[in-house]
């Protein structure tokens, strides 16, 4: 072997560790905190798709569910990564990591099929010879590929197997010969591409029009019937997806956009990505679109260069923007850049022709040139990672505030019912479902009603109000659609008491509202009560009765009612420790369960209640931390303090039935255990 093959030899190699540590990069960036954020409305649609039966996932069927009627729709979306996710589903489990994989895997792979189509132009010519290595490195950087490499819908599987189909096409039809080996996965990868999003049918053209230019060589008949029939199975395939499309109303949102929009819109989410804001970085956008328009010019500089393939590229990315934009005279199919995903490839082709251009005319120019893109690229990935405004909606919140929350007489109401899914997956409720299957007293249901009046729902409303104690409203804004004038949140609040109203963080309105159907006073205290006592607290506030009814569950809380009263109206707000203990054969008491918090968790404060009523707090007990003893007797204690000052308010008065453990601390004996 001579020197010379030693250092191709050893060169090769450096360039495929490159090319590897690229790659790497991708995915190691793209997996970073992958689970961190919470899916959002839409990632929650793929995985109830992907959880579907396989006849219902390849057809679409998402169903609606209100906890009373079943209603079948229909997705927008064809089903191939949906069907990866389902494979991925069924092996590991469902958390955010597993249903993201597929994009994860899709981002990463974004960067060697673009050094490949990269190096194919720079093979015939009409790019810098330096840019599949410009083009690998901005695509493993690329913001546009991060965000939604980190999300579980299908935009960035099309936006590489735009330039997976391309490259395989162009490869297939390279030399006079038909090259079978390439032109099989190209019907491959084409099933793969035009299956995983409708709007794949853009790039059809681009595609028909390279092989109409390979089969012209064989007769312009043969040329035309092939692109003809080519074309044929497109329009079918779109024709179906705008009727699909149609049909489950979707676009009806989408606004009327015109070039004047849509090319910055465009340049900025392929450029910078979704976490910087167009206003203040578009003289950096103008850069990216400074070097695409280069790497443009470069490809159509000379017929020598249009007949090896300089079209491709501007063709890649303007067939699908013009068609879009005539397409938007007749119905708006543009809500934001991610609908035009599989055009980012070929814009990252362009940008990394036009900085090798700068390159291969000084180094100085190109490396100064890259740093700035890097730099750039560098603001917006740490934006992605560390600005709440890019966040997602805080479902981990809402469903850590509602643990111990919900408790037996609750309804638990999904606002809207085609949220149910998202909220299904982050509310403690399988352990309310097992308690609902034994018995206990919950409900889960939809609001609106699925296919029922106005009306009709608020009928429904008041029947629930009825049969339970509160009802819980998990509110989402995401797709607010089955009630456009919030007529349910009207009618709650007229005819309920709205005790509260929890925000959390979203980029729509996440909440969690907590109504009661009847307010919570009482002009005496109510006959029924399981133990009538008094204990009263600084001559202020009295105890009147308690009632606890039986946990339900070893998760669950149990529910207590508290009657409160007060001798004078309060000044200043208080809470309590409630613990249920049981007596040891020492004479002492162990604590069993504990909970503290403000009466109504300060929705109702101690400072707005009246003499001469009596306050009905209901309050969710937590779980037993252990088992009593057997035989042992059990009762609660319970101690009142100021809650700024967290002095404790004295005992100043007790019934016969209260025994006190200390000066402040009286136990209500109520009853042995077995």
């Amino acid at each position: 072997m001579t020197l010379k093959m030693i250092r191709e030899k050893t060169r090769g190699s450096r360039k495929r560790l490159l090319l590897l540590g690229l790659i790497l990069l991708a995915f190691a960036r793209t997996v970073t905190l992958l689970d961190f954020k919470n899916f959002w409305w839409d990632e929650s649609l793929s995985l109830q798709r992907a959880q579907e039966s396989l006849p219902d996932l390849l057809r679409g069927a998402l169903w609606l569910d209100d906890g009373i009627t079943r209603v079948l729709t229909i997705d927008q979306h064809p089903f191939f990564s949906f069907l990866l996710q389902g494979i991925l589903v069924r092996l590991a489990g469902d958390s955010e990591y597993v249903v993201r994989f597929v994009s994860v895997a899709a981002a990463t792979l974004f960067v060697p099929a673009l050094w490949l189509l990269a190096r194919w132009l720079a093979r015939h010519a009409v790019v810098p010879s330096s840019t599949p290595w410009w083009a690998a490195i901005l695509a493993a950087i690329n913001p546009f590929m991060l965000w939604y490499g980190q999300e579980a819908r299908p935009y960035a599987l099309l936006a590489t197997l735009a330039i997976l189909t391309t490259y395989l096409l162009l490869r297939t039809t390279e030399n006079k010969t038909l090259d079978w080996r390439f032109g099989l996965g190209f019907v491959v990868v084409e099933l793969m591409f035009l299956t995983t999003h409708y709007y794949a049918v853009f790039l059809l053209p681009l595609q028909a029009l390279i092989g109409f230019r390979w089969l012209l060589q064989r007769g312009l008949g043969r040329a035309v019937l092939w692109t003809t029939l080519f074309l044929m199975v497109g329009s079918l395939i779109g024709l179906y997806g705008a009727y699909t499309i149609i049909t489950q109303g979707g676009g009806q949102n989408f606004p009327s956009i015109t070039l004047a929009i849509l090319i910055p819109d465009l340049v900025n989410a392929f450029s910078l990505g979704l976490s910087v804001d167009l206003a203040v970085v578009w003289g950096f956008d103008l850069i990216f679109a400074a070097l695409a328009l280069g790497g443009a010019i470069y490809g159509l500089r000379s017929v020598s260069t249009l007949k090896q393939g300089g079209w491709i590229l501007p063709a890649f990315v303007l067939v699908p923007v013009i068609l879009v934009l005539l397409l938007n005279e007749v119905r708006p199919l543009y809500m934001n850049a991610r609908h035009l995903s599989l055009l980012v490839g070929g814009f990252v082709l362009l940008v990394a022709s036009g900085l090798a251009l700068v390159w291969q005319w000084r180094r100085w120019a190109g490396a100064l040139v890259a740093f700035v893109l890097v730099l750039t690229i560098g603001y917006s990935t740490v934006n992605y990672f560390t600005m709440e405004q890019y966040a997602k909606d805080d479902y981990t919140g809402l469903g850590d505030y509602l643990r111990g929350r919900i408790m037996p007489g609750d309804a638990v109401l999904f606002y809207p019912p085609s949220s149910w899914r998202i909220f299904d997956y982050y509310l403690p409720l399988d352990p309310v479902r097992q308690a609902m299957a034994q018995g206990a007293p919950f409900a889960i249901y939809g609001a609106p009603l699925l296919n029922q009046s106005m009306a009709e729902t608020e009928a429904w409303l008041r029947d629930l109000g009825d049969r339970y104690d509160r009802i819980w409203v998990i509110k989402s804004g995401t797709h607010p659609y089955f009630d456009l004038d919030s007529q349910v949140e009207s009618w709650l609040r007229d005819n309920f008491v709205q005790l509260r109203d929890v925000k959390f963080f979203s980029n729509s309105s996440l909440r969690a509202q907590l109504y009661l159907p009847k307010a919570p006073v009482s002009a005496e205290l109510p006959a029924g009560v399981q133990f009538p006592v008094t204990v009263e607290f600084d001559h202020l506030i009295r105890l009147a009765g308690l009632s606890a009814d039986p946990p339900v569950a070893v998760d669950l809380p149990a529910q207590m009612r508290l009657y409160w009263q007060v001798l004078q109206k309060p000044d200043r707000r208080y809470k309590y420790i409630i613990s249920l203990v049981e007596e040891l054969p020492d004479g002492t008491f162990k604590p069993l369960a504990t909970t503290e918090h403000e009466p109504f968790e300060g929705d109702v404060p101690t400072t707005v209640w009246d003499p001469d009523k009596t306050i009905i707090e209901s309050v969710p007990f937590p779980p037993l931390e252990q088992a009593p003893t057997p035989g042992s007797r059990l009762g609660y204690t319970i101690q009142m303090y100021d809650a700024e000052t967290l002095v404790k308010l004295p005992v100043t008065k007790v019934s016969d039935n209260v025994q006190m453990i200390d000066d402040d601390t009286p136990l209500l004996i109520t009853s042995e255990t077995e």
